[in-house]
């Protein structure tokens, strides 16, 4: 899959595109995939995204996000895409009127002869491009439109808002089941104080990106996948208040009947359950009895 940002001004030629920030690829973003997959008759399927909502941007809000850029570009790698574009979020290019945007970017620059969008699709400055402007300009410059209806859990419309809500919560197994695919942190195994290792205990420590979005500090089921393989786990997210005085969160997962040295190895951690919340014991002792009870609530949950 090839990959670059759209500032670099490059140009392609009769592909088929879709737009938008993919935060999580959910189920409904896996639908817009899937057409673009299934409608692309040999052309390159290009997706052009960006790192935050435009609305955040120009407000100056933090955003956190389901997905690291890295992970992004991973599933859609996963999911068939061929050319994956970074969208530079600059007053400059967010000015666009929606023509312009069709005409510049889309056409000039992506050369689309179809774009694949949902229903809600807007699009150029302050998001006054829709649906209806760019069917009415499809002939003008010499596209198609394909519109993707809403995928649905419990009659409601699925939404990056929603998951990211449910991720707060810690309700893993919604999240997944909207996500159809795990939530995972993906990072580098740093060396930590090895606590682990003198408590028969040893862990994977991954310091997660700031702008990620985590679930509730706390205990859970987890699945790690190290090269090809996957292995259950258990992973605490938090400060680890037993041993440790600062306030960095930190990723820190014991990979059940594993003994292999993967440190500065990059690992991907999926959540299934939230076991129990983190929390602070008087004691190594006490803490070790605690994280052999949560290993076992582990395997009971498979």
């Amino acid at each position: 899959m090839q990959s670059f940002s759209l500032s670099e001004n490059q140009k392609l030629n009769n592909t088929i595109v879709t737009v938008g920030k993919f935060d999580g690829i959910h189920k409904g973003h896996e639908k817009l995939l899937e057409i673009l997959t299934s409608k692309a008759n040999g052309r390159q399927k290009v997706v052009l995204t960006f790192s935050s909502a435009p609305t955040a941007f120009l407000e100056k809000k933090s955003n956190k996000t389901i997905m690291t850029e890295q992970e992004k570009r991973l599933l859609m790698e996963e999911q068939g895409v061929d050319v994956y574009i970074r969208m530079p979020l600059t007053e400059e290019f967010l000015s666009l009127s929606p023509e312009e945007f069709v005409r510049d970017i889309l056409k000039e620059t992506l050369g689309a002869t179809t774009i694949v969008c949902g229903t809600d699709f807007r699009f150029g400055a302050k998001a006054k491009g829709d649906v209806e402007l760019l069917k009415a300009l499809q002939k003008k410059y010499d596209f198609n439109v394909v519109v993707v209806e809403k995928e649905q859990y419990n009659r409601k419309d699925i939404s990056s808002s929603e998951i990211r809500e449910l991720i707060s919560r810690g309700d893993m197994r919604t999240v997944n089941m909207l996500l159809d695919h795990p939530y995972r942190i993906i990072g580098k195994v740093t060396e930590g104080k090895q606590l682990g290792r003198t408590m028969k205990i040893p862990t994977a420590n991954i310091i997660p990106d700031e702008n990620k979005l985590l679930p509730p500090n706390g205990v859970y089921r987890t699945v790690v996948v190290v090269g090809d393989e996957a292995y259950h786990a258990i992973t605490n997210v938090g400060i680890n208040p037993t041993v440790e005085s600062g306030t960095q969160i930190k990723v820190e997962t014991h990979i059940i009947d594993f003994k292999e040295y993967i440190y500065h190895e990059t690992i991907e951690v999926q959540f299934y359950d939230f076991i129990r919340p983190e929390k602070e014991f008087d004691s190594l002792k006490e803490l070790q009895k605690q994280i052999q009870k949560d290993i076992e609530s582990c395997k009971k949950l498979r």
